[in-house]
C-alpha cells in the first residue's frame, strides 16, 4: 500500500470513527402512543407533560397549585391512592426552609414486606420557565411508568412514587420526606430523575457507595444504558446537588439520571414541551420502567457490593467491572510498558535518555495546548464583547470544532518538530510514561476514571510491539490492525470530548478540559499518526489550520442572540425602604437596547451587597429607579431573653406583599442555632456558605400569617436584622412606559423580580 493511500485511509478512519462516536451517542427514538400497554411510550408521557408543564410553577405560585391538583388526579386515575405531605422542609446545608407539598403514592408489591423502591422527580419549576425538562420530563416519565406497570404483572417489592416539592429552592421536599414521612425508612433504593437542558441521553451520572450490584442490575435492565464512572467521580467533586443528595445522606442506595443537552434552555422559557427532545423523555422512561421491574423483583437487602468501573459505548454497549481490578490493571500496564521499553531498546535503539526527552516534550506540549485553549476562549470572549455580535459563543458547535482544529494544528506541528530530534518510538514511549503516571494518579484519587487511561495505553503498547513504527510501507493488514488497536483511545476520548462540551461548553473550564483531553488522545494515537506523518508531514497541520479558520468564521456568524437563541438575563427592581432608594439591576454582562431602557447606556457595574451576599461572585448593571411605596417585610419581636453571654429571640416575620421568598440576614453577630416554625435549621457553622459573624436564611412560600423564627446568638448586645422579600415580576410604575422583553431576550433562573429590603434592630 502506498504512503499516500495509507495516509488517506488513516485520516478517513479517524474522521469516520470520531464522527460516528459523536453522532451515534444519543437518546433512542420515541415510542408511539399505539405501542403495547406494558411498554414505555414517550408520546403517551408527553400527554401528561402537555397538561401541566405549560407555565412556570414555582412553589408558592397559583400555577403550582394547579399542577399539584392535576398530578393528584392522574395518580388517582392510574389506580393508586396519592397523599399530600404538607409540611415545612428544611435543608441545613443551604440554610433554607419552606412550606412544601410533596405528592406520594405507593404501588403495593406481592411480598407483603415493607421494603420499597422509591422513584423520585420534583414537580416544582423555577420562576423563569415552565420546567418541561427540569423536571417535568421526570414527572411525566414516572406517571407513564406507573401506567405501564399497572398493565403488567405485580412486582414483589413495593414502589413508592414520590413527586417532591421545593427542589429548586433547596431540596426542601426531599428533606421533608426523609425527615418526617413514615415511608422514608422503607425506601432502600432511590431512582431519581433530573435534567439540565432539554435534549441528549438520559445518563446515570451519580450513584451511591458500594454500587457494584446496582451497576450490574442497571446494565442488565436498561435497553439503552448511558453513563460512566468517570462522570460520577467528577460529579462527586462538584458543588451541585439534587434530591439524591438528601437520600444518600439518609443512607439509601440510589441511581441518579439526567439529560444535559442544550443547557441553554436550563431554567429559561426555552425549557418547554415544544423544544423538549422526545428521545430524552423516552430514555428517561425506559430507565425508570426497566429499573422498577428489575429492582421490584430484587432482594433489596443485597444491593451492596464493591464499587464498579463502567462506561457506555455506541450501540448500547456498557462495559463494567469491579474496582478490585483497578490496581492489578494499573500494575500490569506498568510491567507491559517496561517490557515494551526493553523491546524498543533492541528494535529501534530507543534508550532511556530519548524516552525521558519524549516525556518532557509531551509535558511541554500539554502545557502549550492548555494555554492555547485558555487563550482561545479569552479571545472569543474579548471579540464578542468588543467587536462581534453579542451571543452565546460557549455553546456554539462551530467554535468548538474550531478549537479542536487549532489544537490539531498545533500538536501536529509540534510533533513534526519533535520528530526531528527524537525518534518516533522514544517519543511515544515518553508519552506512554506520562499516561502511565495518569493511570497511577487516577487509581489513587479518581478510580472511576481509570478506564480512560489504562485501556488505550494497553492497546497503544500492543500496537507498538506488533505493527507500529516499522520501516518501509505499511501493508493493508498491518494498517487495519493499527486502526483496530487505536479504537480504544479514539472512541473513549472522542466520547469524553463530546461529553465535556455538552456539559460545560466552551467555558474557561470547558476549554481547558477539552485541550487536556485532546492532548492525551493525540499522544495515545501516535502509533497510528506516525504512519500518517510518514506519508505527508504537512497535510494535517495545514488542513487543520484551514478548517479552524472556516469554523471560526462560521462561529462568528452564528453565535449571536436571536428569537431562536434569546439572551438570558435577570432584571430586578430593588428597593431599600430604610434609605428610600431604589435601583434597576440587570445580570447581563453588557448593555443591550432593552436593558438600556432600565439601567441606562452607562450603568454602574458592581456587586449588590445590600441584596445579595458579599461573597457571591456576581456583578450587576445598576441604575437609579423611582422609589415606589411598596410594603416592606415586617419583623415583630415576640420574646426576648438573656442567659449568660447568649441571647434568645423569638420573631414573627411576614411579607406584607405576599412575596414568594423571604430572606433573613444577620451581620456582625454569631448565630449559635436557629429554628423556624419549630423545625431546627441545623448548625450554622456546618452550612455550605457559612461566614463567621454573618448568618443568612431563606424561607420559600411563607404562609400569610408569617413564619416564627427563633434564634440564639452569642452576646447580649443589639441584633441587626435584614429582611428582603422577593416576588416574581416587576412592579408597575405610574406614568412609566416599561418595555416588555423583546423576542431575542429571556429571563432565567428566578426570573425578573422585585426585591424590597428593610432593616430592624432588636
Amino acid at each position: 500500500m502506498g504512503n499516500r493511500s495509507t495516509a488517506f485511509l488513516i485520516l478517513l478512519f479517524l474522521l469516520i470513527v470520531a464522527a460516528a462516536c459523536i453522532l451515534e451517542e444519543g437518546p433512542p427514538e420515541p415510542v408511539a402512543a399505539t405501542a403495547s400497554p406494558d411498554v414505555f411510550s414517550a408520546e403517551r408521557a408527553l400527554a401528561f407533560l402537555n397538561a401541566f408543564a405549560t407555565e412556570p410553577h414555582p412553589v408558592g405560585s397559583a400555577e403550582h397549585d394547579r399542577v399539584r391538583e392535576y398530578l393528584v388526579s392522574q395518580l388517582t386515575n392510574l389506580g393508586v391512592l396519592p397523599e399530600i405531605q404538607h409540611t415545612v422542609g428544611v435543608t441545613p446545608r443551604y440554610q433554607v426552609a419552606g412550606t412544601v407539598e410533596n405528592i406520594v403514592a405507593r404501588l403495593k408489591g406481592s411480598s407483603g414486606a415493607t421494603d420499597a423502591v422509591a422513584l423520585v422527580a420534583h414537580y416544582d419549576s423555577v420562576a423563569a420557565g415552565p420546567g418541561a425538562g427540569d423536571d417535568g420530563a421526570g414527572v411525566a416519565a414516572l406517571l407513564e411508568t406507573l401506567r405501564a406497570l399497572r398493565a403488567g404483572p405485580a412486582l414483589q417489592n413495593d414502589l413508592i412514587f414520590l413527586f417532591t416539592d421545593g427542589e429548586e429552592d433547596g431540596l426542601l421536599g426531599a428533606s421533608a420526606f426523609v425527615a418526617e414521612h413514615p415511608w422514608a425508612k422503607d425506601a432502600h433504593v432511590v431512582i431519581n430523575f433530573e435534567a439540565r437542558g432539554n435534549s441528549g441521553a438520559s445518563q446515570m451520572f451519580e450513584t451511591s457507595a458500594g454500587n457494584g450490584r446496582l451497576i450490574d442490575l442497571f446494565a442488565q435492565a436498561a435497553p439503552h444504558p448511558s453513563g460512566s464512572s468517570l462522570t460520577y467521580e467528577i460529579y462527586k467533586h462538584m458543588p451541585n446537588d439534587t434530591d439524591m443528595t438528601v437520600f444518600k445522606k439518609s443512607g439509601a442506595a440510589g441511581l441518579n439520571f439526567a439529560f444535559i443537552g442544550h443547557w441553554e434552555a436550563y431554567h429559561t422559557p426555552l425549557d418547554n414541551t415544544q423544544l423538549l427532545d422526545r428521545g430524552s423523555l423516552q430514555q428517561h422512561g425506559e430507565n425508570a420502567l426497566s429499573l422498577a421491574r428489575r429492582l421490584g423483583n430484587a432482594d433489596l437487602m443485597q444491593l451492596q457490593d464493591r464499587d464498579a468501573v463502567y462506561f457506555s459505548l455506541p450501540r448500547n454497549l456498557f462495559p463494567h467491572y469491579s474496582s478490585r481490578f483497578i490496581w492489578p490493571l494499573a500494575i500490569g500496564s506498568g510491567f507491559f510498558l517496561l517490557a515494551v521499553m526493553f523491546y524498543a531498546k533492541g528494535a529501534w535503539e530507543s534508550r532511556l535518555p530519548g524516552i525521558l526527552a519524549g516525556l518532557f516534550a509531551h509535558l511541554g506540549v500539554l502545557v502549550l495546548l492548555l494555554l492555547l485553549g485558555m487563550g482561545y476562549i479569552f479571545g472569543l470572549r474579548w471579540l464578542h464583547f468588543n467587536f462581534l455580535a453579542d451571543g452565546n459563543f460557549e455553546q456554539n458547535p462551530f467554535y468548538a470544532l474550531g478549537l479542536i482544529s487549532l489544537l490539531t494544528a498545533l500538536q501536529s506541528a509540534l510533533y513534526k518538530l519533535l520528530r526531528k530530534k527524537i525518534v518516533a518510538p522514544s517519543l511515544f514511549l515518553g508519552g506512554a510514561l506520562l499516561i502511565f503516571a495518569f493511570v497511577l494518579m487516577a487509581s489513587k484519587w479518581l478510580p472511576g476514571g481509570t478506564f480512560l487511561f489504562v485501556w488505550p495505553l494497553l492497546a497503544a503498547l500492543l500496537a507498538t510491539v506488533t505493527v507500529a513504527f516499522r520501516p518501509g510501507r505499511l501493508s493493508f493488514s498491518a494498517a487495519c490492525l493499527l486502526c483496530l488497536l487505536s479504537l480504544p483511545g479514539l472512541v473513549l476520548f472522542a466520547l469524553v470530548l463530546k461529553g465535556s462540551y455538552t456539559a460545560v461548553g466552551l467555558s474557561s473550564m470547558g476549554a481547558r478540559l477539552m485541550s487536556f483531553m485532546f492532548a492525551l488522545c493525540f499522544l495515545l494515537l501516535s502509533p497510528l499518526l506516525e504512519s500518517l506523518f510518514a506519508a505527508n508531514r504537512n497535510l494535517l497541520p495545514l488542513a487543520s489550520i484551514l478548517a479552524a479558520i472556516g469554523f471560526c468564521v462560521a462561529g462568528s456568524w452564528t453565535a449571536r442572540y436571536s428569537p431562536a437563541h434569546p439572551k438570558p438575563s435577570m432584571l430586578s427592581y430593588a428597593l431599600d425602604t430604610g434609605t428610600g432608594k431604589a435601583l434597576w439591576t440587570s445580570s447581563a454582562a453588557r448593555v443591550d437596547p432593552w436593558a438600556e431602557h432600565y439601567v441606562s447606556a452607562s450603568p454602574v457595574h458592581a456587586k449588590l451587597p445590600d441584596f445579595y451576599p458579599e461573597w457571591l461572585p456576581f456583578e450587576f448593571l445598576q441604575h437609579e429607579a423611582p422609589a415606589l411605596p411598596l410594603l416592606p417585610p415586617q419583623a415583630e419581636l415576640l420574646e426576648n431573653s438573656v442567659a449568660g453571654e447568649t441571647r434568645a429571640l423569638h420573631l414573627r416575620i411576614t411579607s406584607r406583599r405576599h412575596a414568594r421568598v423571604i430572606h433573613v440576614g444577620i451581620a456582625q453577630t454569631e448565630v449559635l442555632n436557629a429554628s423556624v416554625n419549630g423545625h431546627d435549621l441545623g448548625k450554622p457553622s456546618e452550612a455550605r456558605w457559612y461566614q463567621p459573624g454573618h448568618w443568612t436564611f431563606d424561607y420559600a412560600n411563607p404562609p400569610a400569617k408569617g413564619i416564627d423564627l427563633q434564634l440564639r446568638v452569642q452576646g447580649t448586645g443589639l441584633v441587626s436584622l435584614v429582611l428582603i422579600d422577593r416576588s416574581s415580576g416587576l412592579p408597575s410604575i405610574p406614568g412609566a412606559n416599561l418595555l416588555p422583553r423583546p423576542p431575542d431576550s429571556m429571563p432565567f433562573h428566578g426570573g425578573d423580580q422585585t426585591m424590597v429590603r428593610r432593616t430592624f434592630v432588636f
